[in-house]
Formats: structure tokens, C-alpha cells, sequence
């Protein structure tokens, strides 16, 4: 396999679908649907036994979804006894990367935002992009799927949560490890962000990148096209803007629990100053409590 590992990293509901596809779209990069199991096979030594660790990952959910014989990791391993831990999960992707016919890997997992070190430490070259996306528009996409918060408080609080480690263990390493992409700008210039995140991960700008609608549909997992009806259409059109979408109140509540986190990424705020109704309602809500539910489409 050809050049360092990649994780594309973020809030869930930041676009990271879209950025896995467009990838998937270069003729030589492979990425896989979400692993998980980097962070929950791990026991926290730096080796493993093989057989313990092909069996626990064969059963393990996620790596169902990748349709991969278990068969093809376990030759990629070739050997039996103890191996390292990093080895092993690199063995992991590298099958999945040679069944598909390409020569670079990388992975999808947004919740690794949580787990920069760690897995920085486990790939000492790997590569992070943060993908970032208005945390108000994140919020309204959690609405329509039958997982995640329901309220706007926690809503608000994971995605403050999630951008800012994410924003701190990831600058820790360095710009030459970690990029910060916006949804907003990939989404108005697909191509000159594309050429940025190209020239970051080492690679050749291939222009089906752009044309992932097509080049990446074998892709898509069927409960990824459920839950993201439009992932295979261009994302300009048709999706849910906060500013149409959520209703005033709301937003005052939003930006009482992630004023600061939005101010930080430079996302205009209508309510600097919220007022004490929202700031009570933000944290009512924020604990999961029904108050400020978030609005389900066409409602």
C-alpha cells in the first residue's frame, strides 16, 4: 500500500458521507463504511493475539458492513501469535483497499474526533480532516433520523462538544497532520477545496472526484442512503438551512449552549447575548429534558 493512513473526523450530520464518497471517487483511494472498531477492540496494549483479534472483529457490527471476508484479513496478517495492535487494524483496511483495487486507505468514522490522540499515537503519519459545519444546520439534520439528540440543548451540546476537541487534539499535532474543512466551502467550491484536501493527503487531484455522484454509488450503505436521502445528489440544493428552517426561539436556545463554539468557527450569531429564558430553556434541554424539540421536516 502506497502513503500514510487519512480519518476523516466530526460531528455527525457535518457532511462526512459526502467527503467519504468524493474520495472514494479517486481511482486509488479505498474508504470503508465507519470502522468504530478502532477504539472498541482496543484493550490498550500495544499488541494483540491474531486469532482473539479475527474473531472479535468478525463479529463485530460494524465491520459487517463492510462486506469483507474476514478470510481476506486474515491472509493480509499472515501470521499467528501476537502481533501489533496497529498492524493488525492497518490489516484490516489494506484487505478492504486491495479487494477494491486501490492502493491507499482511509477512514470514515466522525466519532473519532473524540479519540484524536489516541489514534494519532497508534499511526504516528496518519492525517486528520476535521469536516465542520454550522452547528444549527447539524442540529435540524438530527431531527430526521431516528438516532441522535431530539432536542436543540443537546443538539447544541454534543456539537460544541465534538468540534472543539476536535479543534484542540487535532491543531495539537500540527497543520501538517491536521486539516479543518468547512462544509459550507466544500459545498460553494467542490473543486478548489477538493485540489487543498488533495495536496494535504498526498494525492493526485482526479476530477471524478467531483463526479462522486456516479463514480462512488457502490458506496453507499442502504441505511446511509435512508438517513441521507440527497447523499447522492449534489449537496447545493434541497437541504435544511437553520435560517429558514428553525424557528427564532430555537436558535436563541442554540447559541445559549454553543454561542461560543459558534463564534469560534466564525459562524454568525443572531443572539450574542441570549436572554435568560433561553439560557434556562438551553439547559433544560440540554440534559435531555422535552423542552426545545427539534422540528422533524415540514413541521
Amino acid at each position: 500500500m502506497n502513503g500514510f493512513p487519512f480519518f476523516i473526523i466530526g460531528s455527525a450530520r457535518s457532511g462526512t458521507t459526502l467527503l467519504r464518497l468524493m474520495l472514494n471517487a479517486h481511482p486509488g483511494v479505498a474508504v470503508p463504511p465507519e470502522s468504530r472498531f478502532i477504539t472498541e477492540l482496543s484493550s490498550g496494549t500495544s499488541d494483540v493475539d491474531v486469532s482473539d483479534f479475527i474473531g472479535r472483529l468478525a463479529s463485530h457490527k460494524q465491520f459487517a458492513t463492510w462486506d469483507l471476508p474476514i478470510e481476506a484479513v486474515e491472509n493480509e496478517i499472515e501470521q499467528t501469535g501476537r502481533i501489533r495492535y496497529a498492524d493488525a487494524i492497518a490489516a484490516t483496511y489494506i484487505a478492504y483497499a486491495r479487494v477494491h483495487g486501490k492502493s491507499r486507505w482511509g477512514d470514515k468514522t466522525p466519532r473519532y474526533v473524540e479519540h484524536i490522540p489516541e489514534i494519532a499515537a497508534l499511526f504516528p503519519d496518519a492525517r486528520f480532516v476535521h469536516l465542520v459545519r454550522d452547528g444549527r444546520n447539524v442540529a435540524l439534520s438530527y431531527a430526521d433520523v431516528p438516532f441522535g439528540p431530539k432536542t436543540v440543548g443537546s443538539a447544541a451540546r454534543l456539537w460544541r462538544r465534538r468540534v472543539l476537541t476536535g479543534r484542540e487534539h487535532g491543531r495539537a499535532l500540527g497543520e501538517h497532520r491536521y486539516l479543518e474543512l468547512r462544509y459550507e466551502d466544500l459545498v460553494e467550491d467542490a473543486e478548489g477545496r477538493t485540489k487543498a484536501l488533495c495536496e494535504f493527503l498526498h494525492l493526485d487531484f482526479d476530477a471524478g472526484m467531483l463526479d462522486y455522484t456516479e463514480r462512488a454509488r457502490d458506496a453507499v450503505l442502504d441505511r446511509a442512503e435512508r438517513y441521507n436521502p440527497h447523499v447522492m445528489e449534489k449537496p447545493i440544493t434541497r437541504t435544511r438551512s437553520w435560517e429558514k428552517d428553525m424557528a427564532p426561539a430555537l436558535i436563541e436556545v442554540f447559541e445559549a449552549v454553543a454561542g461560543d463554539a459558534l463564534a469560534l468557527l466564525e459562524y454568525p450569531r443572531r443572539h450574542p447575548d441570549p436572554s435568560t429564558k433561553s439560557r434556562l430553556i438551553g439547559a433544560l434541554s440540554r440534559d435531555r429534558l422535552p423542552f426545545a424539540r427539534l422540528p422533524k421536516r415540514g413541521r
